[in-house]
């Protein structure tokens, strides 16, 4: 619901900036306004060149989050704690002898999957390797694509502003820092009372409730293959933890080799990877948008009026709507995005961080994953409607 809300005011705001941009260039000259557009378009296409750099960045911040969890998975499965462990086999663990071998050898690797899966499921609970590696590469990349997404909502902001000039472009954009910025949550009055994040992450990690391990069956059959069926199964039934014990040393050798363990610990981070995809998509998408409006409003072929007539009922519409939407958005769908249970502030004055036209901003703290972060969190005194619930979206917005 909250990605449908998200999306549905994105679309309002587009159709709402590109409206006014027509009807703010309308109010100065042609020569004005290509003078403006040719600036605006000269810092945009500074932004399109370096996106390939931006791009090769995430995907080397990708892989060295791969690497380490590699290594680090396979210095926990190579441990002799481990290894002692996983070949000690009592007789009620290892599975009875079937009819035959096949069907037999099917039960034993059964058996060795789900205890390498309640191996690393338990590394994963004590370490939360991949669940904290999930949570570096959502800030990251968050971070990342909304430096970008900023520099565009900043030349956007030029093209409806009375400057002439374009803003400058940053010149650390390829040499950024990952300070996360202040949480900031937004509660509404008394009666409302709810809280919004300040960040909106292009996309959610599934935290590791339990590890669903797939570990492929690398697995001994070379052994298996040279005796047969009925040896096989007589030399299991003799001693079958000394066998266990024997095939799963070879089992977990094999399976903890760099190139299937890399292969496994990609697949734990199959969203990350969804997520590199859409931004590779996102961020040209947004450039060759903005490119194609700021070409159209360098050609004035319609007088001041025809444009005002046409766009100005669209601005004031779509500003009613989406202000409806917000006033929606704020009560019903970001209400739960933060508990009160792990959020903590006073409203008192040694808290106040400051005060605006529509509410204060104290300081607090929320506990996440057993971690205490300082947040700042805004607190409106007004009674919501679509007027300041439009002003509190946008302020969210420029947090992210």
């Amino acid at each position: 619901m909250f990605s449908c809300f998200r999306w549905l005011d994105y679309l309002l705001s587009r159709i709402i900036y590109q409206a006014n941009a027509f009807v703010m260039t309308a109010s100065i000259s042609s020569e004005e306004v290509f003078y403006k557009m040719r600036r605006i378009l000269d810092r945009l296409a500074v932004i399109e060149k370096q996106q390939p750099q931006v791009l090769k960045h995430l995907h080397a911040y990708l892989e060295n989050r791969i690497d380490n969890t590699v290594h680090q998975l396979e210095a926990y499965l190579s441990s002799s704690n481990v290894k002692a462990s996983f070949t000690s086999w009592s007789s009620d663990k290892v599975p009875e002898a079937e009819s035959t071998w096949q069907v037999t050898e099917n039960h034993i690797r059964k058996v060795q999957e789900s205890r390498l899966q309640e191996f690393i499921q338990q590394w994963e609970e004590d370490n939360r390797v991949f669940g904290n590696a999930r949570e570096s590469l959502l800030q990251h990349f968050q971070l990342r694509y909304n430096f970008v997404e900023e520099q565009l909502r900043n030349l956007q902001s030029a093209v409806i502003s009375d400057d002439l000039d374009a803003p400058e472009n940053d010149p650390s954009v390829g040499d950024w820092t990952t300070t996360q910025k202040a949480l900031v949550g937004v509660t509404i009055g008394v009666t409302v009372g709810v809280a919004i994040a300040a960040t909106s992450p292009i996309w959610v990690p599934h935290y590791l409730a339990t590890l669903a391990v797939s570990a492929p069956i690398y697995g001994a059959k070379a052994l298996y293959d040279k005796v047969g069926d009925i040896r096989k199964i007589k030399k299991y039934e003799e001693d079958k933890c000394a066998f266990m014990a024997e095939i799963s040393a070879d089992y977990l050798a094999e399976s903890i080799e760099e190139e299937k363990l890399r292969e496994y610990v990609q697949d734990q981070f199959k969203e990350a990877v969804v997520c590199l995809k859409q931004i590779e998509a996102r961020l040209p998408e947004l450039i060759q948008a903005d490119k194609l409006l700021y070409q159209q409003l360098t050609d004035k072929t319609r007088s001041k009026k025809e444009i005002q007539d046409l766009y100005q009922p669209i601005v004031d519409e779509g500003s009613k709507l989406r202000g409806q939407l917000a006033v929606f958005g704020i009560s019903e769908v970001r209400a739960v995005d933060i508990s009160t249970e792990v959020l903590e502030w006073k409203e008192d004055s040694s808290s106040q961080l400051g005060r605006g036209a529509i509410g204060a901003v104290y300081q607090g703290t929320m506990r996440t994953h057993g971690e205490v972060q300082t947040v700042a969190l805004k607190v409106c005194n007004e009674v919501l409607q679509a007027k300041n619930a439009s002003k509190i979206m946008a302020e969210v917005e420029l947090l992210r």
